[in-house]
Formats: C-alpha cells, sequence, structure tokens
C-alpha cells in the first residue's frame, strides 16, 4: 500500500512524503470505471518519488504511496466525503469541502467533469480503505516523524506533490514551486523562508501558499509550536514530465538535484532553531 524508502538514516531531521505518486491500480478500480483509465492521469503526481530520489538519499526517508489517489485520497481527511456519493450510511462525521464539492474528496468521484466509476462505492468499502491503507500510511508518518524528534528535538516533514502547468499559468506571472504552510500554521517562517530561497537560488521562480497551502497532511503533522514543521511542496509538472505522456525528460535532474539541496539546508537550520525539545 505504501512503502519508506531509506535514506541517510537519521543524521538530519527531515522526513519526505509522496502521498499521490501510486501507480499500482487494483483491478476492482480498473473494471469499475466509467472512463478510459488514461484519464486519471491528472489525478496523479506522475513519479514525484523518482524525481526525490537524490532528495530521499539526504534526508531520514521517504514515504511513498504505491496505490493511486484514485483508490483513496492520502491528502485528505477521513470526513471529507459527500454522503450523496455514497452508497449506505456513512458511519463517521463527514464535511463537504470545497474539494469534496470539485469531485475530489476522500475518494475522488469526478474528474473534468466527468463521474469515475459507473457505480457509487459502498460505505464498508471506503472503511475498509481508509484502515488498510489511508490510517497505517498516517500511523507511519506520524511514527517517523516522532523518532526524528525524540532524537533532535525537531522535526521536518516536505510533503512533495507536482501541480498541472495550467493551474499556475492561467494569470499571473509563472510560478514554477509553490511552498505551502497553510498561511504560517505548520512551519515556522524561518523553515519556509529558507525553503523558498534555495529554491530560487537554483534558478526556479517560487511563490507561497498560493494556489495551494497545504492539505490534510501538513495541517495535521505541522506544530511548529512543538517542534514539528511540515511544508507542502508543489512542483510544476512540466518541470520533470511531457504532460500529453507523463515520460520523465532532462529537467529531472535539476529539480532533483534542488530539493536534496533543500533537505540538508532545511535539515542543518533545524538543528539550530529555537525552541526545540530536549532530545532524547
Amino acid at each position: 500500500m505504501f512503502e519508506l524508502r531509506p535514506g541517510a538514516g537519521m543524521r538530519l531531521p527531515v522526513l519526505l512524503s509522496a502521498p499521490h505518486s501510486g501507480r499500482c491500480y487494483p483491478r476492482s478500480l480498473l473494471e469499475g470505471l466509467a472512463l478510459p483509465a488514461g484519464q486519471l492521469r491528472p489525478l496523479d503526481d506522475g513519479p514525484v518519488d523518482v524525481v526525490l530520489a537524490p532528495a530521499a538519499e539526504r534526508s531520514a526517508g521517504l514515504l511513498v504511496a504505491l496505490l493511486p489517489r484514485a483508490w483513496i485520497d492520502l491528502n485528505r481527511s477521513p470526513a471529507e466525503l459527500d454522503p450523496s456519493d455514497i452508497e449506505g450510511l456513512v458511519p463517521w462525521p463527514t464535511e463537504i469541502t470545497a474539494k469534496v464539492r470539485a469531485g475530489l474528496g476522500l475518494v475522488p468521484s469526478r474528474i473534468g467533469g466527468h463521474r469515475l466509476m459507473r457505480r457509487p462505492l459502498r460505505a464498508d468499502e471506503i472503511a475498509q480503505r481508509l484502515a488498510t491503507v489511508h490510517r497505517p500510511f498516517h500511523q507511519e508518518l506520524a511514527r517517523q516523524l516522532t523518532c526524528l524528534q525524540a532524537r533532535h528535538g525537531v522535526a521536518v516533514l516536505l510533503d512533495c506533490h507536482s501541480m498541472p502547468r495550467a493551474s499556475v499559468t492561467a494569470s499571473g506571472p509563472p510560478v514554477e514551486i509553490v511552498v505551502g504552510d497553510h498561511h504560517g500554521a505548520s512551519a515556522s517562517r524561518a523553515v519556509t523562508e529558507l525553503a523558498l530561497s534555495v529554491l530560487r537560488r537554483h534558478g526556479f521562480r517560487v511563490a507561497t501558499n498560493r494556489p495551494f497551502a497545504g492539505g490534510h497532511i501538513t495541517g495535521t503533522c505541522g506544530r511548529p509550536e512543538q517542534g514539528l514543521h511540515a511544508l507542502q511542496i508543489e512542483l510544476r509538472r512540466d518541470l520533470f514530465l511531457d504532460e500529453r505522456d507523463y515520460r520523465l525528460h532532462g529537467g529531472m535532474a535539476a529539480l532533483g538535484a534542488a530539493l536534496a539541496d533543500v533537505v540538508t539546508t532545511l535539515g542543518e537550520l533545524a538543528l539550530r532553531l529555537p525552541g526545540r525539545s530536549a532530545a532524547a
């Protein structure tokens, strides 16, 4: 369902995650689709985990999803469901957020105005996906961050995604990478500003929190007042792949090197941050 790819050990208090890079499509998902499987591509980030390989080698590890976002979205709260899209009663609280209204909730229901599946999912099917995929992923994420903080007194999570070029070039100046910190709630200003500075030094055009401020993962993992910092890193897809066929191209090398530099620089900063808890 997911795997933890080891890095350089716990020398630096930085963990990476790639929750939308899963490329193993269950047969039951493919057989139930109401549209061609190729039309699911915009939902997925592509092989962000491959781009992250140089950064992962310097970090404490990379937690990467193996199943696709169409199966369950690891960056959504379990509550982000529309009961009208589900067969049967949902036995836990639900919340219809803007993402849910767009069909992009815990289990995506629509893309480009088209329904994903020929039939609505049953509540028990969603509960099983929560129990076997979503909950274990978040438990492992929390466990790894707890271990890092116990060793260093601080931990930094870089939750990495990709975004279509069109999502950030429709208006305003072109942006290549968006760093989200929930408007300061999930990471200290020093952590956010240093990440931006490193990316700019590598020649990338960056923005903060617009149009992506962070999702469920950074929102639940980032508690800077407790020494836990979480940033969402959105990479424009055309930096590393052809958006027509999702094939990687040579741009991934420069992007991978920049992200590796972000890991090293943020890790060294984190070890000097004021307010760190006493390391074990």
